[in-house]
């Protein structure tokens, strides 16, 4: 599994990530949209994980929403503050596959390992 990490917090993230890599995930950091626009557009990645903010105050969403126009068969998993029905509402229209919150551990790294082999095992079982 491949996964792209959009955060300018990696230390936040350190529990999240050694949970991933246990699980044999192969993993790339970025910090900034403009790096993960054009770092998708070089490499397939199963999952890319955007933080709250990236770099130059750009928000995961807002990040998101781009990313969903370059590329919109994109799995992505964003970290929020805002409760669930607020995320729900930002986020509305842009598949986001989950909402973690900030300084996810490893329950949510299950749970979200979780989620995406699901979507990839429907993805797999529609294939020609």
């Amino acid at each position: 599994m491949k996964l792209l990490i959009a955060s300018q917090e990696k230390k936040a993230l350190s529990e999240l990530e050694t949970w991933f890599k246990e699980n044999n995930a192969e993993i790339s950091w970025i910090d900034s949209c403009e790096a993960v626009l054009a770092k998708i557009k070089k490499e397939k990645f199963d999952l890319i994980l955007m933080d709250e903010t990236l770099s130059n105050d750009t928000s995961g969403l807002d990040c998101i929403r781009r990313l969903t126009m370059a590329d919109p068969f994109a799995n992505c998993a964003a970290i929020s503050s805002l409760s669930d029905e607020d995320f729900h509402e930002a986020s509305e229209g842009l598949g986001v596959l989950m909402r973690l919150s900030p300084n996810p551990g490893r329950d949510d790294a299950k749970i979200l390992f979780d989620h995406l082999n699901e979507i990839l095992e429907l993805i797999k079982g529609s294939a020609p």
